[in-house]
């Protein structure tokens, strides 16, 4: 069985990992915020926009999914 981690460095790794967690949380409200507000301003809009709206809505979130999986990937 493994030695149990001294308490300075399981203090900065529960550190890092809520840090991360964190992180993670917030893009995943994010991108739902972001959905969510086009699919409004879709339903709001409609006529005037027509599928412009759900295209750029799309497009972000299509965007920031991408920066997402691409900051994880440079981490690792």
């Amino acid at each position: 069985m493994a030695r149990p981690l001294p308490k300075d460095i399981e203090r900065d790794i529960a550190d890092t990992a809520k840090r991360a967690e964190i992180r993670s949380v917030g893009l995943a409200c994010l991108i739902l915020g972001v959905a969510f507000g086009f699919g409004f301003g879709a339903a709001v809009f409609s006529p005037v926009g027509n599928t412009y709206y759900f295209i750029i809505g799309a497009g972000v979130v299509g965007v920031a999914w991408f920066l997402a999986v691409r900051a994880r990937s440079n981490k690792s």
